[in-house]
């Protein structure tokens, strides 16, 4: 939505803590000088404010709403005003914008088969509405030397550890991997990617992968050698 001073307002929450809105403002904005932000329960006509600030990125007023609870029919009507003068209206159902937080506390440890097994935890627990819902991961990881060159996995399970297999690497390099998640009830955010692991790759070829390797490599000189004599006896 645009108005004379607002572009690209949006809302998204973790559904546990917070509330977090922003819009795009022309640079040079003084976010908590030009603008408030009044909020309410849809069921309640008692209003709050929000003091936004200015975002990292200079370009942004940001305003965190820090709500008593969230329940799932739950809908707060939001004003923005812009030097005293109210801008516009608009409502916002935190169920529909759920960002969750990311895995935390990302873990890599090398197994005895020489793979690497990698664990993590939910941000959530009770009493938080995301805790033990159906949740979905997606993990990438990379070698450090070529971080554009990305391998990415889907986790489509309630997991919390993933093996990562080593003779998928390249020997030798430094890896890292990150995750992230989806909560398949509130579908609308993936969560931003979780801290880094990294890990050495310095897999070993076992027997069982050099005679995987041999035998289609023997199969492949056998009808090569085959060929080459059928065309000298045919000679």
């Amino acid at each position: 939505m645009t108005t004379g001073h607002v572009q690209e307002f949006a809302c998204f929450t973790d559904y546990d803590k917070e509330l977090f809105c922003h819009w795009k403002v022309p640079a040079q904005t003084n976010c908590s000088k030009e603008f408030l932000l009044c909020y309410s329960k849809e069921i309640s006509s008692v209003s709050n404010i929000c003091v936004p600030e200015n975002g990292k990125d200079g370009l942004r007023c940001t305003c965190t709403i820090c709500p008593d609870y969230f329940v799932a029919g739950l809908t707060y009507i939001l004003t923005l005003q812009f030097n005293g003068t109210d801008t516009w209206n608009y409502s916002v159902t935190p169920a529909l914008v759920v960002k969750p937080r990311a895995p935390k506390n990302l873990a890599i440890e090398k197994a005895e088969n020489g793979n690497f097994n990698l664990s993590w935890e939910e941000s959530y627990s009770p009493p938080s509405m995301l805790s033990g819902q159906p949740v979905i991961y997606e993990l990438k990881y990379w070698r450090k030397q070529h971080p554009t060159e990305v391998a990415i996995k889907a986790i489509n399970y309630q997991a919390k550890s993933f093996e990562i297999t080593a003779s998928s690497l390249r020997r030798g390099y430094d890896y890292v991997a990150s995750l992230r998640c989806n909560y398949t009830s509130y579908p609308a955010y993936w969560s931003e990617w979780s801290e880094v692991v990294e890990f050495h790759n310095d897999y070993q070829m076992t027997t069982e992968d050099i005679l995987q390797m041999a035998v289609p490599i023997s199969c492949i000189l056998i009808m090569a050698g085959s060929v080459i004599c059928y065309f000298c006896f045919t000679r």
